[in-house]
């Protein structure tokens, strides 16, 4: 695909410079006259003709409107979707760091509860999308872009499909990429919410051993070890890591999909506990597969010959728009000198300051209040990305301005609990640490696997914190 030099304007945008090329179109970074704020646009050319043309140019915005639902603190914003001339675009907010490609292939290993903290918080945020019927099917770490404080965001689910979409589209299309799909993916079935657990999994899996799990000397072999190998157990590429880490990456790695976590919020929890330093119960389940019988029905000449095609189709469908930082873009691969690795910083609660005012939840509300633990760093949005809805609650960082009126809510939660507000779950805490509320009363449930919730009604006030803690 080649496009010519950049428009002067697409939609309303001021188009200011080429910040990334793919295989289906270009990403600018623009400015918006009207919000006066810096955005990424990216741009699909309507090169064909027909009704071809008018299908790419209906999923391009249907796609485009399905990630405009989300609103997480850790999945990239979309702020405007059209068509502009010859182009349909994505405006989104313009993200300043480098994806964790590029860190993994700087070469420098980061440390295992980084990595728990890290992917707890890309699990939590797939699972928010799972919850509104969202697939990502292109999990990878060049789609997971680290800012500059290390909290990551989730990248390109313009490749998402609804959970209730087309069955029969599902199989007929091979998407993603061969080393982070699911089994049934690479074989080109109907798959659902574990399909993205798999590839996260698989993320983990390099993160911590320093080399992919699955990377063949082309896609059909790498296709074949996805579907029917184990990859290199972790515990010989880096012996340090923990049995219970181990345990969680082969869940998620599990072929069964039945073994493996049934949800992300499942896996965000384990990942967050271990981040927390909680000690993490969980099944003894190996990585459920049938490796040899599988490896076996890949030597048969009508599976070698299923492989081939599903390799043609992914060479076709490969390809994602790269939207990195210019003045934190890596070399090659093999140039990549040795660089700091991110950091996910790990920060205690805060208490209030002598001087600021601090409410309190009454002792009929609160049950069980224990005492508070350690955090491992608030799960942080900028607060322009917020919904204006005034029942929400918003999950801030210490350095965020809130909304004028606006109070807090401080969290102790040990070992750890899944914070819900008004109905609606906010993340895991910890890593989450505190929330922005309007003033008001809201219902808080803290949650814990199968042991009973903590329930509290907690009233708001502007300006003043309610410090909230409780101990499973």
């Amino acid at each position: 695909m080649i496009l010519p030099a950049p428009p002067r304007t697409i939609g309303r945008f001021q188009v200011k410079d080429e910040i990334g090329r793919g295989s289906n179109g270009v990403v600018y970074s623009a400015h918006d006259p009207v919000l006066g704020r810096e955005v990424a646009i990216k741009a699909l050319p309507l090169t064909s003709s027909g009704g071809h043309r008018e299908q790419v140019e209906s999923g391009f915005l249907n796609e485009a409107r399905a990630a405009g639902r989300l609103n997480h603190p850790h999945i990239v914003t979309i702020f405007d979707a059209g068509k502009s001339g010859e182009l349909a675009y994505i405006a989104m907010e313009r993200l300043h760091g480098r994806d964790l490609h590029d860190v993994l292939a700087s070469g420098q290993p980061m440390a295992l509860r980084q990595i728990a903290s890290l992917m707890a918080r890309v699990a939590d945020a797939v699972h928010y999308a799972h919850k509104r019927g969202l697939i990502h099917r292109d999990i990878k770490p060049s789609n997971i872009f680290l800012l500059r404080d290390g909290k990551p965001k989730v990248l390109d689910f313009g490749v998402a499909m609804t959970l209730a979409g087309d069955a029969a589209n599902q199989r007929r299309q091979l998407i993603g990429t061969p080393n982070y799909m699911s089994p049934e993916q690479a074989l080109g079935r109907v798959i659902d919410n574990r399909s993205d657990i798999f590839s996260i999994g698989s993320i983990l899996y390099e993160l911590i051993g320093g080399r992919r799990a699955f990377d063949g000397a082309n896609i059909e072999e790498t296709l074949a070890q996805v579907i029917a190998d184990l990859p290199t157990p972790l515990e010989q590429l880096r012996p340090d890591t923990p049995a219970p880490l181990l345990a969680v990456v082969r869940r998620a790695l599990s072929k069964d999909i039945e073994q493996r976590y049934q949800s992300a919020g499942e896996l965000r929890n384990d990942l967050a506990a271990y981040a927390g330093g909680a000690t993490i119960a969980l099944a003894a389940r190996g990585p459920a597969t049938r490796g040899r019988d599988l490896r076996r029905q890949l030597r048969t000449p009508r599976m070698r010959l299923m492989l081939a095609g599903l390799a043609a189709v992914s060479a076709i469908g490969i390809g994602a728009l790269v939207t990195r930082d210019p003045e934190s873009v890596a070399p090659a691969r093999s140039q990549v000198a040795a660089t700091t690795p991110i950091q996910v910083p790990v920060q205690p609660v805060v208490p209030p300051s002598a001087g600021s005012a601090v409410g309190t939840a009454t002792p009929a509300d609160v049950a069980g209040s224990g005492t508070p633990a350690a955090s491992n760093g608030a799960m942080t949005a900028p607060a322009k990305t917020r919904a204006a809805d005034p029942r929400r609650a918003r999950t801030d960082g210490a350095a965020s301005l809130p909304a004028s009126g606006d109070g807090f809510v401080a969290l102790a939660v040990s070992p750890w609990g899944e914070v819900v507000v008004n109905g609606d779950s906010r993340g895991v805490s910890p890593p989450l640490t505190r929330l922005t509320l309007p003033p008001g009363v809201h219902a808080v449930e803290i949650r814990n696997g199968a042991a009973p919730p903590m329930r509290a009604r907690v009233e708001v006030r502007p300006g003043q914190t309610v410090a909230l803690q409780h101990r499973f």
